[in-house]
């Protein structure tokens, strides 16, 4: 593996920098499994791993037949680590546990980091989910775009510093605390963000009465499009692109509830009727039919 020079950062009496080949193995080697074709064992695609809280959260089962090969071979306590973009930097990297018979199966884009007795599954695990540490690994991506992928060299040749066990086992044991304390807090701020996010619905219910209900006196029901014109704007082509009279136009991103999001206008190309033809005036209601239909603001600019 490519060396990495000593990290030169002070550290606490009695820890020490390590390679990070030297006190786990990475990618260790599949030894002779004696199962069942038909026997259940435990697999884990990337989908499956929570990137916020770095843990499984739906633990799969699938035939022995269907995984022994073309997969990723782990075993109870190893370190799974996400080693292509983006689920690296996003941080899909957790600790295999609670296996069918010790061990299971991944996808291939996992690296395997399996603890050394000099230091726990816990303390690597901590480690390399750091935003600094991700940050890092980036720059030593291989591959073409969009296909990116961290190579094991990088890994087993990464600095990290080594306190004793009991050290490292204490002080998990503090991160484990602070990070049920931050997952108590975030569930706690997501219930008051669905709470919020069901308000609108709910003042709308209030105002319009369902299809099944009678009007109110004096009201009337109409088509749509009586009391509007509807209608689709420029469709995207790759002629749009090359012309003379490029014009900025919202695509669905710029769409939000109740709002646009003017960060980042596209341009494309616009005859002077083309323009005429699908300018927006004030009061005009954009209304999203891909990516997450429905979604609607008034253009008030």
């Amino acid at each position: 593996p490519a060396w990495r020079a000593p990290n030169t950062a002070p550290i606490p009496s009695g820890w020490r920098w390590v390679r990070l080949g030297e006190v786990c193995e990475v990618n260790p080697r599949r030894p002779q499994l004696d199962r069942a074709d038909n026997e259940p064992t435990s697999f884990v695609p990337m989908e499956t791993v929570d990137a916020i809280t770095g843990t499984i959260a739906d633990l799969r089962t699938r035939p022995f037949c269907d995984v022994k090969k073309g997969y990723t071979w782990f075993a109870d306590n190893d370190v799974l680590f996400a080693k292509i973009t983006p689920c690296m930097q996003n941080g899909k990297h957790a600790i295999a546990n609670n296996l069918i018979g010790g061990f299971g199966f991944g996808t291939t884009e996992f690296h395997v980091l399996r603890a050394s007795p000099q230091i726990t599954a816990e303390w690597i695990w901590h480690f390399v989910r750091q935003p600094g540490f991700l940050q890092d690994a980036t720059e030593e991506f291989t591959g073409s775009v969009g296909q990116q992928r961290l190579p094991d060299d990088y890994l087993k040749s990464r600095q990290i510093p080594l306190p004793p066990l009991p050290e490292q086992r204490r002080l998990a044991a503090i991160l484990k605390e602070q990070m049920a304390a931050v997952d108590k807090a975030r569930a706690a701020a997501d219930a008051r963000l669905e709470a919020v996010k069901a308000l609108p619905a709910a003042f709308l219910r209030e105002v319009f009465p369902n299809a099944d209900e009678p009007l109110p006196n004096g009201w009337k029901t109409h088509a749509l499009a009586d009391v509007c014109e509807v209608r689709l704007g420029k469709m995207l082509s790759p002629a749009a692109k090359t012309g003379n009279r490029s014009v900025r136009y919202l695509r669905n991103a710029n769409v939000q509830w109740n709002r646009f999001d003017l960060t980042d206008v596209f341009e494309m190309d616009f005859t002077a009727e083309q323009e005429r033809q699908f300018a927006l005036k004030h009061g005009d209601v954009l209304v999203c039919e891909g990516g997450e239909p429905g979604r609607a603001a008034v253009w008030e600019e």
